[in-house]
């Protein structure tokens, strides 16, 4: 008697095959060949059989079927989200009519297995599999860290296999040594390396890795200080998205193809961080032992560790001991016991240097300067021919040029890693096949950013004066305000922003009420076509001395939220409310985010605005400005001056100076008030449960002049107008529409009562 098992087969070129039991997945094995990874399950299958287990349970169907799936998930890279394509192996069985009795019949749920993420689930419509697997799929993996999906890679062929296990087998050790024996070995980690550390030989076999182009210069160096006869650690130092990570990589592969007699031939290669080598460690003691095991392993195989961070490694494990993860490293560093390879920003260095002095002068600096620009557009070729290779495609020349132009506009890191990127995600866009050309490339990016195709494709042309119509419909009654968004916008388009600073850095003057918010709103709406792209800070909860630490995050601890919000996602509108109600230290720090267009968080890694608008408001000067009822008491020009004014006594000059432009808003005239009122009330008589009902509302313009002259209030601006519409319409109305016995009429009219009320009644 024979028991059938679903086998799922992955292979892994040049390094051996992965099979698991598809029912089963923790019954798995990795060998170099097929035959031998059956052979291993089958005897695993087969005790479970003798002792009377599996032999119940479903594990095998005749009409499994395989399919693949392409799908874009978003990972997360050092607080960056990363769209990430994902090719995938999608497994299914069931969908057929059985009988029910009497006559009736019923249909099978169809059965789900994605066994490279590990999820699986039924469902009742095959039309709707391939919604289901995308749900499946990133609800597993959400956040998810790139390396996780980097794991994820389809790398090889996936097949599904048939294995057949007699009640009575045994386990053949010979056989099995003989099948493994004709085969090479496949890389065994040692368990001081294995647990806290990923081999990256392996990753190499596999092809995982990325390559540097045109930097032989920099791999020279490194590889001879790592297999010199006094081991050197190096610290590899530049600029975030250089290729400091590349060069390792490259490193890697060239030892993989080194020949016997060389140095680097033989030599193994391991990557780590200080969150992954301090992950789990709960006790006292806990993570010097990991570390001491991973000391005794490189010491005794002479291998490499690559760590990604300088900054996360200072930051962990000291505690109130000051001994952390660093100085723990620092005697074996010194006595060339271990060879590491760093990586940090400028900045990392200049802050290591106040706490680690010792432990970065037994570092050999190397630093990677960004390619020079025909350096740099070699790479992008030889790197796009070998992404072309992987995914089947070709990309024009003015694909290259046109990846190049957005990512060095828009700050996208140094070239050529950010065109690289683009183009990967061009090539797996839904309508990438055979040529990728510019228009792929700007859709990509336009998916990256959420800018709109206006914005950043020369082809389409924006109509300045329909963009000044659109803002001013959004925000009424202040045409300056509006006219900067309309520059701001135009100069974008054109590429004239200043590089090196944030999109814009604006101050917005004047009371509450007048439309600062609002603006914001309409910026981040018509840039990202979502308003959850503003991140909104009061900056009256920073007013406490040391608040400014709540923003970078606290040092060794919790990310700030300034920092973590912009690192997450740094295509957006950030908004500063009252920002004259934040502490000094506050002050402080923008001033480095207006003028450089970069923050610095407590744990040493630079933040980037480039890619961000900075709005700041403030109420400076509204007690004093006379607004009497609101309709302006003083000329546009005197109230103008009279906040700038207010502005330049309050803030530094040096905060100043690094503004675009101070804008002040003017106070609300009865025109624009009751244009307020009258678009309140329209999309208060937009929603769902008039339209559903088919009732339409009409109203005159007393009921707009009453709105406005009883929702606004001068102390708030045009605020409260909302709340009016709700209490004085929407409350009214729900109740008269609820009270109707019967179907309610088709039409009903709003009007002000001889009381002062709006009243309302229904036309048929």
């Amino acid at each position: 008697m024979e028991k059938n098992v679903h086998l799922f087969v992955r292979h892994y070129p040049g390094v051996g095959v992965a099979a698991q039991v598809l029912t089963h997945p923790h019954l798995a094995s990795f060998a170099p060949t097929l035959a031998a990874a059956r052979l291993d399950l089958a005897a695993v299958v087969g005790r479970l059989l003798k002792r009377g287990e599996l032999w119940d349970e479903e594990t095998h169907w005749s009409d499994l079927r395989q399919r693949r799936m392409t799908l874009t998930v978003r990972a997360l890279d050092h607080g960056r989200m990363l769209p990430v394509p994902l090719r995938l192996t999608v497994l299914t069985h069931g969908m057929k009519s059985r009988a029910k009795g009497k006559g009736a019949t019923e249909r099978e749920k169809l059965r789900v297995w994605v066994p490279r993420v590990g999820v699986e689930g039924t469902l009742h419509d095959a039309a709707d599999l391939e919604p289901f697997v995308e749900e499946l799929v990133r609800h597993e993996l959400y956040l998810a860290p790139l390396e996780r999906l980097h794991a994820l890679a389809y790398v090889g062929e996936e097949q599904v296999e048939t294995l057949s296990v007699p009640a009575s087998f045994r386990d053949t050790p010979r056989a099995r040594a003989t099948e493994v024996s004709k085969q090479p070995r496949r890389f065994a980690p040692p368990p001081g390396l294995a647990e806290a550390s990923r081999c990256l030989n392996e990753e190499a076999r596999a092809g995982l890795l990325e390559r540097a182009w045109e930097r032989n210069a920099e791999v020279s160096r490194l590889a001879e200080a790592v297999t010199a006869k006094a081991r050197a650690s190096v610290l590899l130092v530049g600029p975030a998205s250089v290729g400091k990570t590349a060069l390792v990589h490259e490193l890697v592969q060239r030892a993989e193809a080194a020949t016997a007699g060389t140095p680097l031939h033989g030599v193994e290669f391991y990557s780590s961080s200080g969150g992954r080598i301090m992950a789990g460690m709960r006790y006292l003691g806990q993570w010097q032992e990991r570390v001491q095991r991973m000391v005794e392993a490189l010491r005794v195989r002479r291998a490499v560790l690559h760590l990604d961070s300088l900054s996360e490694l200072l930051s962990l494990g000291g505690g109130d001991t000051g001994l952390d993860v660093a100085r723990h490293l620092l005697p074996a560093l010194e006595g060339g016991e271990i060879s590491l390879v760093l990586e940090a920003t400028p900045e990392d260095v200049a802050r290591a240097e106040r706490t680690h002095g010792a432990f970065l002068q037994a570092l050999r600096h190397l630093a990677v300067a960004p390619l020079a620009p025909m350096a740099a557009h070699a790479a992008l070729q030889q790197a796009a021919q070998r992404v072309g290779r992987a995914r089947k495609v070709r990309f024009t020349p003015e694909s290259l040029e046109r990846a190049s132009e957005l990512t060095e506009r828009f700050g996208d890191g140094p070239p050529p890693g950010g065109a690289v990127s683009l183009l990967r995600a061009a090539s797996a866009g839904p309508n990438a096949a055979g040529d990728v050309d510019t228009a792929s490339v700007t859709s990509a990016f336009c998916t990256r950013t959420g800018y709109p195709r206006e914005l950043v494709d020369p082809a389409i042309r924006l109509d300045p004066d329909a963009l000044l119509r659109r803002f001013r419909e959004r925000v009424v009654g202040q045409d300056e305000a509006t006219l900067l968004l309309r520059n701001l916008v135009v100069t974008l388009k054109t590429g004239l922003a200043d590089p090196t600073r944030p999109l814009g850095a604006f101050l917005l003057l004047g009371p509450t009420g007048v439309g600062k918010t609002e603006s914001a709103l309409a910026l981040a709406e018509y840039l990202f076509a979502d308003v959850a792209r503003l991140a909104r800070f009061d900056m009256a909860e920073y007013a406490a001395p040391g608040s400014a630490a709540r923003l970078v995050g606290e040092a060794g601890g919790q990310q700030g939220g300034l920092a973590r919000r912009v690192r997450e996602q740094p295509f957006g509108v950030v908004l500063l409310d009252e920002v004259e109600k934040a502490d000094t230290g506050v002050h402080d720090l923008l001033l480095q985010v207006l003028g450089e267009g970069r923050l610095t968080d407590a744990t040493g890694r630079t933040v980037s605005f480039r890619n961000t608008v900075v709005l700041l408001t403030s109420n400076l000067g509204a007690d004093s400005a006379g607004r009497g009822l609101g309709f302006g008491a003083r000329g546009v020009q005197e109230q103008a001056t009279h906040y700038l004014g207010a502005a330049a006594a309050f803030f530094r000059p040096e905060l100043l100076n690094r503004l675009d432009r101070v804008v002040p808003y003017r106070a609300l005239t009865e025109d624009v008030i009751a244009a307020l009122a009258r678009r309140a009330l329209e999309a208060a008589l937009a929603r769902e449960g008039l339209s559903r009902r088919g009732v339409k509302v009409t109203f005159g313009e007393d009921v707009v002049k009453h709105l406005a002259r009883t929702g606004f209030d001068a102390r708030y601006g045009a605020r409260p107008l909302k709340r009016a519409v709700e209490q004085q319409v929407v409350a009214p109305l729900a109740r008269w529409l609820a009270a109707q016995a019967t179907r309610a009429p088709p039409q009903v009219v709003l009007r002000v009562g001889t009381e002062g009320r709006i009243a309302l009644s229904g036309l048929e």
